[in-house]
């Protein structure tokens, strides 16, 4: 039998979206109605005129303890089709968060263990409480940590990945913030106050701007400057800076003025 609703998501007046995992009782962790649900949203929001920015949570006391055990259990009497088409669902979602086209930001409490650091590693920005414990933990299960397994090297490099998925050490928030898995530490007290200077700051930045140097980034990732690279840096500036939102920044800093897009 399903859970009645694991994912709940809703657009505020301010166009921030935010998505929350919502299986408390299972520390959020997440079974393939979950993965389905958390596609549904990112399509509808992706959508979206108005949507600025994303904010992802966990119900509850923790963010997420990552793939469902008695889920993963379940498996064992599907065909090797099956599984792999559920596997290939994982995937999707985790590229869907990583390309989506507004800022992401990411609140993290309690636990988020396995499947879960593939989420936080494909949003933008993270802040965790001073509390949280993350951690790498499929050999504990005989598992392997492989649709996650991009976005956590690319975010810990090679080195600090081996370390951790052959470990399944568990990671605290201190050690989690010097190796780039999360970018600040804050507590239960002060956490909706970051989540609003966050909102405050993007909404005073330039929407298109702000997708454009998502896709900037991410093409960039290889780290090679060769021709196609080139062609394409020169071509997006020259393309934004004429557009309507480069124009109208531009010349709202001329006449000193707030540009358009800003929400007070």
């Amino acid at each position: 039998m399903s859970d009645p609703q694991t994912v709940q998501y809703h657009v505020d007046e301010n166009g921030i979206a935010h998505i929350v995992l919502c299986r408390p009782h299972v520390a959020n962790a997440f079974n393939d109605q979950t993965i389905a649900e958390l596609i549904a949203a990112l399509e509808t929001l992706s959508g979206y005129a108005n949507v600025r920015g994303l904010v992802l949570t966990g119900q509850g006391e923790h963010f997420s303890a990552g793939a469902d055990i008695h889920w993963m259990r379940s498996m064992v009497s599907k065909t090797k089709e099956e599984n792999q088409h559920d596997a290939y669902q994982l995937a999707t979602l985790l590229e869907m968060l990583d390309t989506f086209p507004h800022p992401t930001f990411a609140l993290v409490n309690g636990a988020a263990f396995g499947g879960a650091l593939g989420l936080i590693c494909c949003c933008d920005m993270v802040v965790a409480l001073k509390d949280s414990q993350f951690c790498l933990s499929e050999v504990k299960l005989g598992l392997v940590p492989a649709t996650i397994a991009p976005y956590v090297i690319r975010t810990l490099g090679v080195r600090q990945t081996r370390r951790y998925m052959l470990s399944a050490e568990k990671i605290n928030a201190e050690r989690a913030l010097s190796l780039n898995l999360i970018h600040q530490i804050t507590t239960q007290e002060q956490a909706q106050t970051i989540i609003q200077q966050w909102v405050a700051n993007l909404l005073r930045l330039a929407p298109h701007a702000l997708a454009s140097c998502k896709k900037l980034c991410a093409r960039c990732e290889q780290g090679v400057v060769d021709g196609p690279l080139k062609r394409y840096t020169s071509e997006l500036i020259a393309e934004v800076r004429v557009s309507e939102e480069g124009q109208e920044g531009l010349s709202a800093f001329l006449d000193k003025r707030l540009p358009s897009w800003v929400i007070k």
